[in-house]
């Protein structure tokens, strides 16, 4: 039986003219007794050369990141932590597009 391939899945944002892309949002539940949940995204960068960017979460999540420039490689890939917040009973978490509408990318000239 042969396999077939699985369909490429659109990124989950594109900022910077879709050369630098959000592939997903991802959201980590930790109950009680640690009670958080941690938000992340994994970024492509389209582009054969580095790309340097700011991004912004305008979420009051704890230790966002700071609005300091950051680069990611050649057709890389990077992980960056968006922030955490208490676990709290009967409150949805912030996935998908929730989290987009709340990340900010722009791209520095170089």
């Amino acid at each position: 039986m042969l396999a077939t391939p699985a369909a490429a899945q659109e990124p989950a944002a594109a900022y910077c003219d879709e050369t630098l892309l959000v592939e997903r949002f991802e959201t980590h539940v930790d109950p009680p007794p640690r009670g958080i949940v941690t938000y992340s995204a994994v970024l492509r960068n389209a582009l054969d050369v580095e790309r340097s960017f700011v991004l912004v979460v305008t979420a009051t999540l704890f230790q966002r990141p700071t609005a300091a420039p950051r680069s990611i490689p050649a057709s890389g890939r990077l992980t960056v932590p968006l922030g955490y917040q208490a676990w709290q009973p009967g409150v949805a978490a912030l996935r998908g597009d929730r989290l987009a509408q709340v990340t900010r990318i722009s791209c520095l000239p170089g």
